[in-house]
């Protein structure tokens, strides 16, 4: 008697099947409704990628199911780690409290486990994520949890921290999943922050002996600090090093210089500090060998202060070149072969150039 009933409910659900009758329920996406960015938003990233930029690992899907603004979204869709390097970006982070700004969109019917996101300079390489902790690589920033599924969502990820980025230029955004289908969409900043100026170059005398301008003399190299187009004094570029917040010290140092001066020769080169930080100190050692000067403007806080020329407590105008003039003797390297010169900032951002000496 049970094994009839047993076989007559197998061919009631035989026939529902052929009947055409699904056996459970299908989840089905809906169409998410699109938010409302703020307008002063700077989009990078919306039906397209920007001009020249590349895809050097994975591939950008584009979708037209979904999207935020616009046409269409890139998604990544699948089980485990799903990556996409978007890079080339060449897009410059401002100073101040600005932030990274991604729209995301996690499917409902498929739903993912993490998000990271990878931002990179050409000084720094900072990791966020929100949810589990599964992906792999880097020391990772967590951020909260996954947002809800089924609607467009604002991350918003700070320039200054956890980033560390103000001032610096970014050269890629990695974005990864863990299982799941997550649509991303108007990816770019809020747009908040402060550029520097660029200063105006100044009237440097023909009878000055350059060391250092766009280039190191033959056997020197820069051991600190990058060359950087933003800023010239003279030429092409100028000397900087990568702002990383308030309380870090900079450093521009020219090592091997081997540059003869005569007795009574002034030791010379121009700075410029932006008006986007603060500078609290600036700082400059010659050295000759294993014999030093420095002087030094501000507060204290790099070291090195007790041995050091004070040369007062206002430090250079901002926005501007300063052109910086030490009579050798002053700091006891009269006549001496300079070896090295090392610039140090603590706050805002320095650009040095037009490192040499002068006889008047």
């Amino acid at each position: 008697m049970k094994q009839s009933i047993r076989l007559a409910m197998l061919s009631v659900s035989l026939v529902a099947v052929l009947a055409g009758f699904p056996a459970f329920a299908q989840c089905t996406t809906p169409f998410a409704s699109q938010p409302t960015p703020p307008s002063t938003d700077a989009v990078w990233i919306d039906d397209s990628l920007p001009s020249g930029a590349t895809v050097p690992v994975g591939s950008v899907t584009w979708d037209t199911s979904q999207y935020a603004a616009g046409t269409q979204s890139f998604v990544h869709n699948g089980a485990g780690t799903n990556t996409v390097r978007i890079d080339d970006l060449d897009k410059f982070l401002k100073f101040g409290s600005g932030k990274i700004v991604v729209y995301v969109l996690i499917d409902p019917c498929s739903t993912t486990r993490e998000i990271k996101l990878t931002f990179r300079s050409a000084t720094r390489t900072a990791h966020v994520y929100w949810g589990e902790n599964l992906i792999t690589g880097g020391t990772k920033f967590r951020r909260g949890n996954l947002p809800s599924t089924g609607t467009w969502t604002r991350l918003e990820i700070p320039i200054s921290s956890p980033l560390n980025m103000q001032g610096h230029t970014l050269e890629y955004i990695q974005f990864e999943t863990y299982d799941g289908r997550v649509f991303f969409d108007l990816v770019g900043t809020d747009d908040v922050g402060c550029t520097p100026s660029v200063a105006s170059t100044p009237s440097i005398p023909s009878t000055d002996d350059t060391w250092v301008d766009d280039d190191v003399p033959v056997g020197a190299y820069v051991s600190f600090g990058e060359w950087s187009t933003a800023q010239a004094a003279n030429g092409l570029q100028s000397l900087a090093y990568p702002y990383f917040g308030q309380t870090a010290i900079g450093v521009v140092r020219v090592s091997d210089l081997l540059q003869t001066t005569d007795p009574g020769d002034d030791l010379v080169l121009y700075v410029m500090n932006t008006s986007c930080a603060t500078l609290l100190q600036l700082k400059v050692t010659w050295y000759a060998g294993s014999s030093s000067g420095s002087i030094y403007w501000g507060s204290t806080g790099i070291g090195g202060e007790s041995t050091s020329v004070f040369m007062g407590s206002t430090v250079p105008t901002a926005d501007t070149w300063t052109r910086i003039v030490i009579p050798a003797a002053t700091i006891g390297l009269d006549g001496a072969t300079i070896t090295s010169v090392k610039v140090e900032n603590r706050g805002s951002q320095v650009w040095v150039d037009s490192i040499g000496r002068s006889s008047i």
